[in-house]
């Protein structure tokens, strides 16, 4: 099958996200992906353009954040792409989130969405690419039932 693919670029404001989260859920449904695995990559994604918009362009509107979905034969890739500041090192390995998870209170709000992004897609990698800041997420489709 030949890879499908669907690119946007949004402005960098908060009020656009949303927008990018439509388009995420509906290409994970035409991916065949259940309900739940689709709100699941829809929320990485949002969280991933959210935090190009708040972290490598503090918040400024006027920067475009590039997305791109590509549906293989056994996989969603995306990739978020700005040229705003870079991820900081320490945040580009797998977080580990230490909290009690009997106390909602002592979870820290700085990192959940990447910690989330981490434990839900199969594949997470930071990539600088000239002046862009790459994010590349890839979750494998599950095998057709027969």
């Amino acid at each position: 099958m030949e890879p499908r693919q669907i690119a946007l670029t949004i402005d960098s404001r908060l009020d656009s996200v949303a927008l990018v989260g439509v388009a995420a859920r509906r290409v994970c449904e035409e991916a065949g992906f259940s309900p739940t695995a689709a709100a699941a990559i829809e929320l990485c994604i949002v969280e991933a353009v959210s935090n190009s918009v708040r972290h490598a362009y503090r918040g400024e509107a006027g920067h475009g954040v590039d997305v791109r979905m590509t549906l293989t034969g056994d996989a969603l890739e995306v990739s978020v792409v700005d040229q705003g500041l870079p991820v900081p090192l320490a945040k580009r390995t797998p977080p580990y989130v230490d909290f009690d998870p009997e106390d909602p209170d002592s979870i820290p709000e700085s990192g959940r969405g990447t910690f989330l992004i981490h434990e839900i897609m199969d594949r997470v990698e930071y990539l600088k690419e000239g002046t862009s800041n790459v994010l590349l997420m890839t979750k494998a489709l599950s095998p057709p039932r027969e």
